[in-house]
């Protein structure tokens, strides 16, 4: 009986210290992963955390990044062909082949909890890049993108609960995770806080603080947020 309990103890030692070299090796790989210094920066260009939003120098920058064959590069060409952003003409077909090529390279990075990958994952899913669209699916990558801090995640997060879009709509929850985004630096969350203040929804309804994240958002040139902008200051004048 005595060599029973041993061997069962000892067992369990070794599953555990299996588990730890597992879970560690996942965890070094994450940390040994760097993003592109190119495609870090066309992603800050892109969404304003420089201070501007330029897509002209995000573009440049993304495409120097790809031609590196690096597989977040490549499968972010994917995505701004798959809807025409970042001056892209749109083309979907094309957005699908480019992705094939390198979805399985972007989900082993993923399933390495690299930040970037995880969220190309969900916009793999969300937008039918070489996986079958799925709304839920893609809510997950992008929430466990979202948490390790990936910016986007956390902006496509809160565009997810604001529409219902893979999960239950809530308001509430869609400023949660704007919020997030738009203290990275993120033009759209910032203006979407400014629209969600301004009408109370999700939050207690704040002209001031709107105009607030309106500013933050149009200093950085997002057209929307200007017109926001010029439209509460106009408001204010009159009521003066």
């Amino acid at each position: 009986m005595k060599n029973y309990f041993q061997l069962s103890i000892l067992r369990s030692l070794s599953l555990l210290i299996v588990l730890f070299i597992a879970v560690s090796f996942r965890t070094h790989a994450a940390q040994q992963y760097e993003i592109d210094p190119n495609l870090d920066e066309s992603i800050k260009w892109y969404i304003g955390a420089t201070g501007k939003v330029d897509d002209g120098k995000a573009k440049t920058l993304l495409e120097t990044a790809a031609l590196t064959k690096d597989p977040l590069a490549v499968m972010w060409i994917a995505r701004v062909y798959s809807t025409g952003r970042m001056g892209y003409p749109a083309d979907k077909d094309k957005a699908k082949a480019i992705a094939r090529g390198v979805i399985a390279d972007v989900e082993k990075l993923a399933e390495q909890r690299v930040p970037e990958a995880t969220f190309l994952m969900g916009t793999a899913y969300a937008e039918g890049l070489a996986k079958k669209k799925n709304p839920q699916e893609a809510v997950e990558w992008y929430r466990r993108a979202a948490k390790l801090g990936n910016v986007l995640a956390q902006h496509n997060l809160g565009n997810a609960y604001a529409s219902g879009t893979g999960v239950e709509q809530s308001d509430e929850l869609a400023v949660k995770w704007w919020l997030m985004a738009a203290e990275q630096g993120d033009a759209i969350p910032q203006y979407q806080l400014g629209v969600m203040y301004e009408t109370g929804k999700g939050v207690t309804k704040d002209l001031d603080r709107a105009k607030n994240w309106y500013q933050l958002s149009a200093e950085k040139g997002y057209g929307k947020a200007k017109t926001a902008l010029s439209r509460l200051n106009r408001i204010h004048r009159l009521n003066r």
